[in-house]
């Protein structure tokens, strides 16, 4: 030690001319001292060869030291060091080890936009992943519409490109937006306007549905640590907020499918939801071959609804059943006989059924007629005629209780009879208050019950068998 104060003295001393000469000099003069310094420093230097990860100590003030991980991907360092928050290394090992694939996961997409892309695709419908698969076509639609024109927006608004960077005051901001009308939305071009159109808190507690299942998702495949979105709550919904959805009078309608429409798909459409009570779905999915005859009633088998209860038989009155007949037979409707992309012919219907009743478009949206109302429509009708409440959950697929479904068992002798004989009842209903006469007779020569343009359909039909 003494030696080593002396040649620091005599360094000290030195007025060399610049920083080479000086270290020539002590070289020179001191190899021992210089020899078991760099031992010293190769001793403490020396860390823990570990697979596919190196641990780096920095100062803190506060600490000591922290250690940063860094890692390998794909056999290269990646120049990038990441923080424990630990200044114990066996235990900043232990982090590191646990948490790798996901910093990796998060430098990767802060570095290529990779978390927009996995975002982006979770809704395809060719996807595999099994969270989709379950959803109806319809929904995998919905949610995606979601997070391509709302959630991404946002999160490209708020300077987000990695999934460590989203908290729960992320969502919460996503909820405000939504609910405020002031979140960006994707429009045409790819361009982003900001459309001020606040909804209900009941809509965007549907539209972070969309989100709560990727993050679920993401935190299934330790993308992420936790799943924040369970953490969010959901907006309380207020009795003002809810509106509620109108119908028209009962009598308003009685005859109006007795008269001559412009539109044959608005009229159809219009007799379905109202007097069978069907969901919307469920009529996209109509085929011919689901029409089942016994007891001399006709239905319509629905085989997949939104609920299990959903699954049943409908009554099918007469003059419905001839006229979808045509139509099938006019179009040539080997599938669904109607097969849309999306919801604007319910609209159209809707709007055209207005027209024939003289209710304008302010009528309308103050009282939240849609199409949809037809089912309220229905409901309301059977219950006003007296058919029975628990007959009207099984015609139009709401749950039902075990004993009232095992009485009206379609697959059962005696639950077809009980069956047959509640749409026998339906059907009188819709004669009286629908079509205005207590019973629609058969087509008789030259069809003047039919639309002219389906008289030919109807024709070849029955020459067919």
């Amino acid at each position: 030690m003494s030696k080593l104060i002396t040649a620091m003295t005599e360094i000290k001393n030195q007025n060399q001319e610049d920083i080479s000469s000086m270290r020539l000099f002590i070289k020179t003069k001191f190899p021992v001292i210089i020899q078991a310094l760099q031992i010293i420093d190769n001793d403490i230097g020396r860390r823990k060869r570990r697979h596919g990860l190196n641990l780096v100590p920095r100062e803190s003030k506060k600490h000591g030291v922290i250690w940063y991980a860094r890692f390998s991907y794909k056999g290269k360092m990646l120049p990038t060091k990441f923080n424990t928050y630990l200044s114990d290394e066996a235990q900043a090992e232990i982090f590191a080890k646990e948490n790798k694939n996901r910093l990796i996961e998060q430098y990767l997409a802060r570095k290529d936009g990779r978390m927009y892309k996995m975002i982006e695709g979770f809704y395809d419908d060719k996807t595999d992943n099994p969270d989709v698969l379950r959803l109806s076509d319809r929904n995998r639609k919905e949610y995606k519409a979601v997070i391509i024109n709302k959630f991404i927006p946002f999160l490209k608004s708020e300077n987000i490109l990695s999934f460590d960077q989203i908290k729960i005051k992320t969502l919460t901001d996503f909820q405000d937006k939504l609910l405020s009308g002031e979140v960006k939305l994707l429009k045409e071009n790819n361009r982003e306007n900001l459309v001020k159109k606040a909804i209900k808190p009941q809509s965007v507690n549907n539209d972070m549905k969309s989100v709560r299942k990727l993050f679920a998702y993401l935190a299934r495949k330790e993308t992420l640590a936790e799943n924040i979105a369970e953490r969010v709550k959901g907006l309380p919904i207020l009795q003002q907020d809810r509106k509620a959805r109108g119908c028209y009078e009962l009598e308003r309608l009685n005859g109006i499918f007795n008269k001559r429409w412009k539109n044959e798909i608005s009229l159809l459409l219009c007799m379905l939801i109202y007097t069978t009570g069907m969901r919307n779905s469920e009529i996209k999915r109509i085929r011919l071959d689901d029409i089942k005859s016994f007891d001399g009633c006709r239905f319509i088998n629905v085989k997949k609804s939104k609920t299990d209860s959903g699954v049943r038989l409908v009554p099918l009155h007469n003059v419905l059943y001839r006229k979808l007949k045509a139509w099938a037979i006019k179009n040539n409707k080997k599938s669904a006989l109607f097969d849309f992309v999306n919801a604007l012919h319910f609209k159209k219907a809707n709007n055209d059924l207005a027209k024939m009743l003289k209710v304008s478009d302010d009528e309308l949206e103050a009282d939240n007629i849609t199409f949809y109302s037809g089912r309220h429509f229905w409901k309301t009708l059977m219950s006003a005629e007296g058919l029975g409440e628990d007959i009207e959950e099984i015609f139009m697929g709401h749950k039902v209780v075990s004993n009232v479904a095992k009485l009206y068992n379609h697959r059962d002798k005696f639950g077809k009879e009980r069956l047959a004989k509640k749409a026998k009842q339906v059907f009188k209903i819709l004669d009286r208050c629908i079509y205005n006469r207590q019973a629609f007779p058969q087509p008789k020569r030259g069809h003047k019950s039919l639309p002219k343009c389906c008289v030919k359909a109807v024709t070849e039909s029955q020459k067919a068998g």
